[in-house]
C-alpha cells in the first residue's frame, strides 16, 4: 500500500488556472507541441554525441526521474529506452522565450514566481497535460504527475532555449512506471493509472487503482462544505454527500455504477486547518475493498 498524502499536490491544483488545451497553445512567446496518441515512441535513446546539444526533446521520450529530481528544473534526466525500466515521458516541449543572448536561469530566477522562466514552466505544465497524455479527461485524477525541466548549461551554452514538461509515474514522487504511460487512461489497465483511496472517511492515503483501497475519488471534485469551515462531524460529512451526486453520476458515464455509492472522505482534524476539503468520492455499496476502476 502506498500512502502518499494527497493534500501535498492537489491543493495547489486547486488554485492554479489550467491551461485549455487543444492540440496545441503557447507558452511566453513560443510554442508547446503536445503530445498525441500517434506520436511514435523513441524505442533507444540516441548516442552520446550525435545529436546537435541545442535540438529540442522529442515528445514521448523515455527517462527515469530520481526522487527529487521531479522537483528540480535545472537537473533534466537523460533518455533511456522507453522498452526498459523508465518512471517518466516527455508530453510537452515548449519555447522558454528567453532570448539568444540570455544567461542560463539560475536557481535563484526559477524560485522567483515573477521572473519570465516561471512564468513559462507554470504555463507549460499543469495537470490537464498529465490528464491528456494518459488519454484521461478532466474528471480524472491521475496516478501520475508532472516535472518541467530546462536545458542542461552545455545545451543552453549550445543555443537550446527550449523547456520540456515530462509525465512521471507516480503521486507526490516517481515510482517505476508499469508500461507506457501515453494513453494508459485510454488501454486495457485504467486502474494502475487512476487514483484512489487506501483508509477511512477521515484518515486516508493514495494507491493505485489496481492496489485493494475503500474508494475511488471522482476525479478532484469537493463537496460543497463552507469556506472556512469546522472540522465536519460525522453529521456534517454525511449532509453533503447530495452535493456530489451529479458529478458522480456523471464520472460513472451517466449514472452512479451499479454497486458503488456516493460519499464525502474528508481529512484527520489535525489535518483539516492546512487542507479543510471534503472530496467526492466512490465506494463499494457493501463496504470492503477493491481493485479496479469504476472507469475501466
Amino acid at each position: 500500500m502506498r500512502t502518499g498524502h494527497r493534500a501535498g499536490r492537489w491543493v495547489p491544483v486547486a488554485l492554479v488556472a489550467a491551461l485549455a488545451l487543444a492540440g496545441c497553445s503557447s507558452t511566453v512567446d513560443g510554442e508547446a507541441f503536445y503530445a498525441g496518441l500517434e506520436v511514435a515512441k523513441p524505442t533507444v535513446p540516441p548516442a552520446e554525441g550525435t545529436l546537435d546539444p541545442a535540438e529540442a526533446p522529442v515528445v514521448g521520450t523515455c527517462s527515469t526521474i530520481a526522487e527529487g529530481q521531479q522537483s528540480a528544473p535545472l537537473d533534466p534526466p537523460p533518455p533511456v529506452e522507453c522498452s526498459g525500466d523508465h518512471n517518466a515521458e516527455t508530453a510537452v516541449v515548449g519555447d522558454s522565450g528567453l532570448a539568444d543572448d540570455a544567461p542560463h536561469p539560475a536557481q535563484a530566477d526559477l524560485d522567483d514566481p515573477d521572473s519570465r522562466i516561471s512564468a513559462a514552466l507554470a504555463d507549460l505544465c499543469d495537470l490537464d497535460v498529465v490528464r491528456e497524455y494518459l488519454g484521461g479527461d478532466s474528471l480524472d485524477d491521475p496516478y501520475a504527475w508532472y516535472a518541467a525541466y530546462l536545458p542542461t548549461a552545455e545545451q543552453w551554452a549550445a543555443g537550446a532555449r527550449w523547456i520540456r514538461c515530462d509525465v512521471f509515474y507516480g503521486y507526490l514522487v516517481p515510482e517505476p512506471a508499469p508500461g507506457i504511460l501515453a494513453g494508459a487512461l485510454a488501454g486495457s489497465d485504467p486502474a494502475r493509472h487512476r487514483t484512489c483511496f487506501v483508509g477511512s472517511p477521515a484518515d486516508y492515503g493514495v494507491a493505485p487503482c489496481s492496489e485493494p483501497h475503500e474508494a475511488e475519488p471522482v476525479g478532484t471534485e469537493v463537496a460543497a462544505l463552507p469556506e472556512g469551515a469546522p472540522y465536519p462531524d460525522e453529521p456534517t460529512r454525511r449532509s453533503v454527500v447530495g452535493s456530489c451526486t451529479n458529478v458522480a453520476q456523471d464520472y460513472g458515464g451517466g449514472e452512479v455504477p451499479n454497486g458503488y455509492v456516493v460519499d464525502v472522505w474528508v481529512d484527520t482534524a489535525e489535518e483539516w486547518p492546512d487542507y479543510s476539503y471534503g472530496r467526492c468520492v466512490l465506494v463499494p455499496a457493501g463496504g470492503g475493498r477493491t481493485t479496479t476502476t469504476v472507469r475501466g
